[in-house]
């Protein structure tokens, strides 16, 4: 790929760098803030020696010689996977929010247990042993792509940050991960979405052993909170800029509160497990990755349809089971 295609100038000062990812449409958005023989990072895609290649010679381009800062929206691996390579002990500071920090050792470092975990809740939402096994595993495959860092500065939401020659707000909009952030300019109005709001597909919300307890509602409120910023640009992390964030915030909202109807049918009369429920509502998958996203959606939705009343939770040792009320 070469820069000329895949570096744009979004604002003044700030550029969109397109790096290669397997998954969503193939390409993550991450964003550079020049000032000058320095630079800021808006998250940093994978670590492929093609993806971290396309960074340096970004930040070539732009004659930065040093990055200065990393600020990371979430750690999913095609945001967070080359912060090692980056940030640390005489390279960038690394900014994320504290509620993804202790994620970071059991997704991409000491696995077992997370393995483990993982493996447990599979099972007690309805997978069959033999899918539970090779589900679980396939967590492995994705620290392969990360290289960790130890963040210099842990964020709550609220905080302001230079990014090169602008000043950011730190909002805090869990629901696609726990601490997922988006960095927002006053001046110029720019919301820098990362995954909370993109312009075609909706984020995964998902109910599993990582995330918050009720993950939908957070997120609701979370893209409700970012309407009302009134935004006049959004950059999202997958996809390209768009300007109407009240229409695309009440689409997402209408196609979850579409799930939540549906799926309070699809457990009308009938006791089911949440993978009952997802092969209802989806259909069987035969992408690992898709499986396990459809399940942690199914319970997200289906945890909230419990918060709500709408539905019943029953748990044992070995099993959740689902019912409308």
């Amino acid at each position: 790929m070469s820069i000329v295609t895949n570096l744009t100038e979004v604002a003044a000062d700030v550029f969109e760098l397109r790096l290669p990812i397997p998954f969503e449409d193939g390409l993550v958005n991450v964003f550079l803030f020049a000032d000058g023989e320095e630079a800021d990072l808006l998250d940093c895609g994978m670590n492929s020696e093609e993806s971290v290649d396309a960074i340096r010679r970004a930040l070539a381009h732009l004659g930065a010689k040093r990055l200065r800062r990393l600020v990371v929206t979430h750690i999913h691996p095609d945001h967070y996977g080359a912060a090692g390579t980056f940030a640390g002990e005489g390279l960038a500071d690394l900014y994320i929010h504290r509620l993804e920090v202790p994620l970071v050792n059991p997704r991409y470092v000491e696995l077992e247990h997370l393995v483990g975990e993982v493996h447990t809740y599979l099972l007690v939402n309805g997978v069959p042993p033999d899918e539970a096994e090779v589900l679980s595993n396939s967590q492995r495959a994705l620290s392969e792509v990360v290289k960790t860092a130890e963040p210099s500065v842990q964020l709550d939401g609220a905080e302001l940050l230079d990014m090169g020659r602008r000043r950011l707000r730190v909002e805090w909009t869990p629901g696609h991960s726990p601490g997922h952030i988006c960095l927002y300019d006053p001046e110029d109005k720019l919301l820098f979405a990362g995954d909370h709001m993109l312009p075609d597909l909706s984020p995964n919300i998902g109910l599993h052993p990582q995330s918050t307890p009720d993950p939908l509602h957070e997120y609701l409120d979370g893209l409700k909170r970012m309407a009302a910023l009134r935004p006049n640009t959004v950059l999202p992390a997958h996809g390209r800029p768009f300007s109407d964030i009240t229409g695309r915030v009440n689409a997402l909202v209408q196609h979850h509160v579409r799930r939540l109807d549906q799926i309070t049918e699809i457990v009308d009369g009938e006791e089911k497990s949440a993978w009952q429920v997802a092969l209802d509502l989806w259909g069987v998958r035969n992408n690992l990755y898709e499986k396990r996203l459809a399940l942690q959606e199914g319970l997200a939705h289906l945890q909230a349809l419990a918060v709500e009343g709408r539905v019943t939770k029953t748990v044992t040792p070995s099993s959740v089971r689902w019912r409308s009320t």
